[in-house]
């Protein structure tokens, strides 16, 4: 047979590219990327074209899709809020980690097995209710950080981290390996959907800013499966106790004292005043680099949808009050301050 000529070729190589471009880069991989570096993420890998000027947020895990060859210099990852949604980055600009795939049957959303149930029956409970600005200050690359003004509601009232069923390990109730792993490793975007009602997922999204890190999908996973309700339950018993700690004069103390510091005297008198004598010995202060980042409440009771904050304080055991006080923050990035 005589061989081919050069244009023929030619021709046939340029079939071949284009057929090979238009087939998948690779099958999904069972794996993230954890931005290390605030890359673009281009349509092409030849080309630099990025429309919206989508970037890698560091520490934040992004969805990887395919490769673009076998030996890879780029990832493909997904961007929901991306036109198109696809895109590449190179290799260099994150930290790629395997996701174990889901056992049979695992779902975050199932109710926990009987004996790990508490919601229905007098158990002992934390409530964990964050001051946003001093989270922010610590945490600026959150998606729920970025934006955040003085003008924001959740610049100047508690906002929700959880309600977690004590003793402290009590956690994880009938979770599957890959849901432990990604919850632990804060891969939260992975985790399973939660079904919640539409009025539900507005409240928690106004009182959880951290819904913006999938931090309900967390909070569900670790201590919502050991509570004895479903998650949407589980969310609204949550919501009702902030409501009423942030219809409180602690709520109004902490507003009142933005910029400056307060000690955890004060703040356990506040309690007594606001809950009744000896809540404050119930309350323990999260404090973080000289500010006062979280107070975590201890409950004891049967929480319903007509639950009373004051009577689940009360009939708790006595907590230390861990730190001394610190600055109640306010929204924004002051630096460093003096302990």
């Amino acid at each position: 047979m005589p061989p081919k000529s050069p244009s023929l070729r030619k021709f046939l190589l340029s079939v071949f590219v284009l057929l090979w471009s238009s087939v998948p880069s690779a099958e999904p991989l069972a794996a993230v990327l954890t931005a290390e570096e605030a890359c673009p993420a281009t349509v092409s890998t030849k080309r630099p074209d990025n429309p919206g000027s989508i970037r890698l947020v560091p520490g934040q895990d992004y969805v990887v899709v395919g490769t673009n060859r076998a030996d890879p210099s780029h990832y493909r990852l997904r961007f929901e809020d991306a036109n198109p949604k696809e895109r590449w980055v190179e290799i260099r600009c994150g930290r790629l980690a395997d996701v174990a795939a889901p056992a049979a049957g695992a779902d975050a959303r199932q109710a926990p097995p009987p004996s790990a149930r508490a919601g229905s029956m007098e158990s002992q409970l934390v409530l964990a209710a964050s001051w946003q600005p001093a989270f922010c200050e610590l945490r600026t690359t959150r998606p729920e950080c970025r934006d955040q003004t003085p003008e924001r509601a959740d610049a100047r009232r508690f906002s929700l981290h959880g309600l977690w069923p004590q003793p402290i390990g009590n956690s994880y109730c009938g979770v599957g390996e890959r849901e432990r792993t990604l919850s632990k490793s804060g891969r939260w975007r992975l985790l399973p959907a939660l079904d919640l009602d539409a009025t539900t997922r507005a409240r928690l999204d106004a009182l959880m800013p951290g819904t913006r890190s999938d931090l309900q999908r967390h909070q569900w996973v670790k201590h919502g499966t050991c509570y004895g309700t479903d998650a949407d339950t589980y969310f609204r018993h949550s919501m009702l106790l902030l409501e009423q700690l942030n219809a409180s004069g602690v709520r109004a103390l902490f507003e009142e004292n933005i910029g400056k510091r307060l000690s955890a005297t004060r703040v356990r008198a506040a309690f007594d005043d606001a809950f009744g004598t000896g809540a404050g010995e119930r309350v323990r202060l999260s404090c973080s680099e000289g500010l006062i980042e979280e107070l975590r409440i201890g409950l004891k009771g049967v929480v319903d949808d007509t639950a009373d904050l004051s009577e689940l304080i009360l009939a708790a055991p006595k907590r230390s009050p861990d730190c001394r006080g610190g600055w109640v923050d306010q929204a924004g990035i002051q630096g460093a301050r003096p302990r």
